[in-house]
């Protein structure tokens, strides 16, 4: 059911309790690390290699993956890329995160959007972040010292 057939149906719905039970089944809770290890099966990856790829520590990837911590949307876009999602796909990584999803009207966000519509490696989009004074996604160390 789309978001927008749910919110009809709760709009039109007199009884809460009956509501969510009917569609207990649709909420997004819990969703992530499904979505998560799908796409690390895809990929042929495990959370240690997830972490490599994104730049974070082991320890740190596999308590995201299992939904033991919240990652904010910085750390799901490193993960994103990590697993070279397309937009779509990292937005909804973004919402089952319960993080916003990408908005072009957001500088930092714009950069996101372009890279991973060209297939952009994370490398190449923090070079890009980094001409515009932004916060790059990896490499930290060259941010500052750009800003410097």
């Amino acid at each position: 059911m789309t978001t927008a057939e749910l919110t009809n149906e709760l709009k039109n719905h007199s009884n809460i309790d009956e509501f969510m039970n009917n569609n207990a089944t649709e909420f997004d809770e819990g969703m992530l690390v499904q979505f998560l290890d799908e796409k690390l099966q895809r990929s042929n990856l495990n959370s240690f290699q997830l972490a490599t790829r994104a730049g974070i520590s082991s320890s740190h990837s596999y308590d995201i993956c299992k939904g033991k911590k919240h990652a904010k949307k910085e750390m799901l876009v490193k993960f994103a890329f990590a697993l070279n999602l397309s937009l779509d796909e990292t937005n909804r990584l973004l919402v089952l995160g319960g993080e916003p999803t990408l908005r072009s009207k957001i500088r930092w966000d714009s950069v996101v959007i372009f890279c991973l519509h060209k297939g952009y490696s994370a490398d190449d989009a923090d070079e890009i972040f980094v001409r515009y004074g932004l916060e790059p996604i990896l490499d930290k160390t060259a941010y500052k010292n750009a800003v410097k």
